[in-house]
């Protein structure tokens, strides 16, 4: 008996049901767009859909939650201005994160902050807010709001977390509780080849990851009330390799780098500091060491 050849296109189509990234979709947002605002392209996108947004574009007060997985946001023709214009979703940031492995490129965001601000759980709108695993940024500038980045995964020792080729600077409600950038308790933090400054009464890198990779950032103080320049609270295993780090004169704490002063991590992950070819110079009014 000889077989009946199965038609052509009855092949492709096993083949696009088979790939589950075959019938992603690209939403745009910009004049002229399908889209006028970030926020209606998330609301209507699918798991692994990429979101363009046109920096042509205006976006003031566009705030939401992000719930689909897999998505990658990202700026073209430039990069967009997200303005939070002083609202934040979900009483927590312009973007709230809730999903998995997202990808946000290329964005400038700022204008988050806490309408109340009366305690500090009302003083951390941030520019991104992140409580799903696998969160990467890239290439963004995020300034001017309560927090820069805040967060991480749910469950401690959970997922990564990575950011890179990004500037922080002017973050910080002023309180001493909010950072340029403060990652929870992750697996592991990557962040490498950032420019974090300028932050208002906090440190411009607060994590409590399990294990950190800090390389070749530019971390410095500057004209900033700064106070940690590296903050790695409950230790773990952290490299920090080849950054430049600088206290400026109106720091106010005379530490720069802190490691494990909150105690270890509850899930039993050791203690290993590598501090490796790094820049460390203070000019505070302290007089103090380096670090």
């Amino acid at each position: 008996m000889r077989l009946r050849p199965v038609p052509t296109t009855l092949c492709s189509l096993a083949v696009l049901l088979a790939s589950p990234g075959a019938l992603a979709a690209t939403l745009e947002v910009g004049p002229g767009k399908p889209y006028a605002a970030p926020c209606a392209a998330i609301a209507a996108a699918q798991p692994n859909d990429t979101i363009t947004i046109d920096a042509a574009g205006s976006y003031v007060g566009d705030v939401c939650g992000i719930t689909k997985s897999g998505l990658t946001i990202k700026g073209v023709g430039g990069r967009p201005k997200i303005d939070a214009g002083g609202k934040i979703a979900e009483s927590k940031g312009t973007w709230v994160v809730h999903a998995n492995d997202i990808t946000i490129e290329n964005v400038e965001l700022f204008g988050a902050h806490s309408a109340n601000g009366s305690s500090p759980s009302d003083q951390n709108g941030a520019g991104i807010r992140g409580q799903g695993t696998n969160l990467t940024v890239r290439g963004c500038y995020i300034h001017d709001n309560d927090n820069g980045i805040l967060g991480g995964g749910i469950t401690e020792g959970v997922g990564d977390v990575t950011i890179e080729n990004t500037e922080f600077s002017h973050n910080g409600f002023g309180d001493g509780y909010s950072h340029n950038v403060y990652v929870n308790h992750v697996a592991k933090l990557v962040f490498r080849f950032n420019y974090s400054h300028d932050v208002a009464e906090g440190h411009l890198l607060k994590s409590r990851a399990d294990t950190n990779v800090v390389a070749y950032n530019r971390l410095t103080g500057e004209g900033g009330t700064d106070s940690y320049e590296i903050d790695l609270p409950n230790g773990g295993i952290a490299y920090v390799i080849g950054n430049v780090v600088q206290q400026g004169k109106t720091s106010h704490n005379p530490g720069i780098i802190a490691f494990g002063e909150e105690g270890p991590h509850a899930n039993g992950t050791p203690d290993h500091l590598f501090v490796i070819n790094n820049t460390v110079f203070n000019v505070d009014s302290f007089g103090n060491p380096a670090y």
